[in-house]
């Protein structure tokens, strides 16, 4: 009895200290837990040698007496606890989920690691380690890492270790089962650390979260003696496409010595948190009205403002911001509907923070603005390869909020281009008509499709010369011109035809180019993808093309008087006839279709993909 009681000394201690502790379980059933003093309440001994776990929610887990340990983390420590699991591809089109027959079976490992909290403080985080069977049994070799940053979550069980969310299924579950672990932080907030609230898009906090819980797990996974790989890349979308951005940032700043991605993955994220929040007031909507709330909420907890929910909420809000966001017993879409998916942001927020002039709003933004990946602490590492992706038509996260995170890195010295490997900056702003999360798949595929075709295309980090060629594609358009005129395809000829023929039917049929309905017509065809001609320059700019430069060089290009064109100057014949113009038309569609067929691997790898997902139902 003495020794138990003991025990008991030790345990409440346990519990009690702010020291970054764990406790690992072998439960009844023989599954290993690992948790944390701050998701316990009580150990309860029981007489018939038995303990009784509580969590600090209410749940009873019964465990054997014999076999809990209590740990402490020191600097290179983890605890894990390992068991088998399973992945099942699904995803989520506009709320509606989309289940398709594919599954992978995983091992999967919890564990506990030494980080730090929003304060400062030492603090043991939990993550996860998803390791597809075949790669856990030796029958295969991992690539490496994909380090995935997680998207908003409400639910407690949500968290990466108590269930495998989209991204994860998606990028391991899917028919071309690449070769790679991923590796995933619950972040502060959720998994050992869910009696806290979260740390949701607090600039460095879910950063620091993930370059940890990377280290640990490449020190666990080393200690086992298991190799996970060479490769590196960096992924997360929407909530988690900041924080991609935010461990790209830390990395930069703190990490570098220690870690190097190959690549960093960002879509549908705000680079610009405050720029997100004047554009919901803006436009007093979003299709994901929870957000507003949570980023307001979670900021005022996080940042210790002191913020009254009843000046900040109206009424039917504030009294249920404990139900609804700290309790983490709701997920997205019961909030949304709880809240009334039809609510305007006024209808939610109260009105000072309705009017982005008033001394509350200002102060607000200020808070917020202190969260930006666009502010200039941040040197980015000219080494580091980053992907941006959003869809212009994003119902969730406005793309104002985005298009900062451009100018950012080209201010920075990085030059944009759509084309990957042209550049350490890719670029995609030009899905026009998508949601926030029908957009999600085109994220993934693109992105996956580079992940898969990696170990081919890169040795070493550097692009291999065999595929250099097809991946840098040249796509200025003047010098496509120029390169097919050197095949025999008169692009000039085909350019002042039409533009005779045009001031031919003007002279015959007495009329002349009403611009203004040209442009009207053109914005009839665009807006059938959502999109207007004034948005055509903005998404030239966001891949890397100057309109301006284009108009200059066609000017150029078509002023230039080539050598044969010079000795026939004198030829009484009519210029262009229709058969001249054919023949080099017919060649122009042939080396196109050619072109179109000579894909590189990342191509190759998103087409298998799209062919299975339209398949399966799924249409892009």
């Amino acid at each position: 009895m003495k020794k138990i009681l003991l025990i008991i000394v030790a345990i409440t201690a346990f519990l009690t200290t702010a020291n970054a502790k764990v406790i690992k379980i072998t439960l009844s059933d023989g599954t290993q837990q690992v948790f944390t003093s701050s998701e316990l309440s009580a150990i309860d001994f029981n007489d018939d040698g038995t303990l009784t776990i509580t969590t600090y929610d209410g749940k009873q887990l019964p465990a054997l007496a014999g076999d809990f340990e209590a740990i402490e983390i020191d600097d290179e420590a983890v605890v894990c606890a390992v068991f088998p699991d399973t992945l099942r591809f699904s995803i989520d089109v506009d709320g509606l989920p989309v289940n398709i027959p594919s599954e992978r079976p995983i091992t999967k490992i919890n564990y506990v690691y030494p980080s730090t909290d929003p304060f400062g403080e030492p603090i043991s985080l939990s993550g996860t380690i998803l390791i597809p069977e075949e790669i856990w049994d030796g029958s295969k070799r991992s690539e490496g890492i994909l380090m995935v940053n997680h998207y908003t979550k409400f639910h407690r069980n949500e968290a990466p270790t108590i269930s495998n969310g989209e991204i994860e299924n998606m990028f391991l579950a899917n028919p071309l089962y690449p070769n790679y672990i991923i590796v995933e932080s619950d972040f502060y907030g959720f998994g050992a650390t869910v009696r806290f609230p979260q740390a949701f898009m607090q600039g460095l906090n879910n950063a620091r979260a993930s370059l940890d819980g990377l280290l640990a797990a490449r020190q666990l996974l080393s200690d086992m003696n298991f190799d996970y790989g060479p490769l590196c890349f960096n992924l997360g979308y929407s909530s988690g496409g900041f924080d991609a951005l935010a461990s790209q940032k830390l990395r930069d700043m703190e990490y570098a010595d220690r870690i190097s991605f190959d690549k960093t993955f960002s879509g549908g994220g705000p680079s610009d948190v405050c720029e997100a929040y004047r554009q919901y007031v803006l436009k007093d909507s979003t299709a994901y009205n929870a957000v507003p709330m949570l980023l307001m909420v979670l900021t005022n907890e996080i940042q210790k403002l002191n913020m009254s929910y009843s000046d900040a909420f109206q009424p039917y809000i504030c009294d249920r911001i404990e139900e609804l966001v700290l309790s983490k017993e709701y997920s997205s879409w019961p909030i949304c509907d709880s809240i009334g998916r039809d609510k305007k942001i006024h209808e939610i927020l109260a009105a000072p923070y309705c009017d982005l002039e008033s001394e509350q709003s200002k102060a607000y933004q200020k808070i917020l603005r202190g969260f930006n990946m666009t502010n200039d602490d941040w040197t980015p590492d000219p080494t580091q390869r980053i992907y941006l992706f959003h869809s212009r038509g994003d119902d969730y996260v406005p793309i104002q909020s985005a298009r900062p995170m451009i100018s950012f890195f080209k201010r920075k010295g990085f030059k944009p281009s759509i084309i990957p490997g042209r550049s350490y900056l890719q670029t995609n702003f030009v899905v026009p008509n998508m949601g926030h999360l029908s957009a999600t798949l085109i994220y993934f595929i693109q992105s996956l499709a580079a992940i898969k075709a990696w170990p081919r295309m890169y040795t070493d980090g550097q692009l291999n010369p065999l595929y250099a060629s097809l991946v840098s594609k040249d796509v200025d358009i003047i010098q496509t011109m120029r390169q097919l005129d050197a095949m025999g395809i008169d692009c000039r000829a085909i350019i002042k035809c039409i533009a005779e023929r045009l001031s031919q039917a003007s002279e015959k049929y007495g009329t002349s180019i009403d611009l203004t309905r040209v442009k009207q017509l053109i914005n009839e065809q665009l807006a059938k993808i959502n999109l207007t001609l004034e948005d055509i320059p903005e998404m030239m700019e966001d891949s890397g093309l100057d309109l301006q430069q284009f108009f200059v060089d066609l000017v150029i290009y078509l002023n230039e008087q080539p050598e044969e064109e010079a000795e026939q100057v004198d030829s009484e014949e009519p210029a262009y006839e229709a058969e001249t113009v054919a023949a080099p038309a017919r060649k122009a569609s042939r080396l196109f279709n050619l072109l179109d067929n000579m894909q590189t691997p990342a191509d190759q790898y998103e087409q298998e993909l799209r062919d299975w997902l339209n398949v399966n139902g799924v249409k892009l």
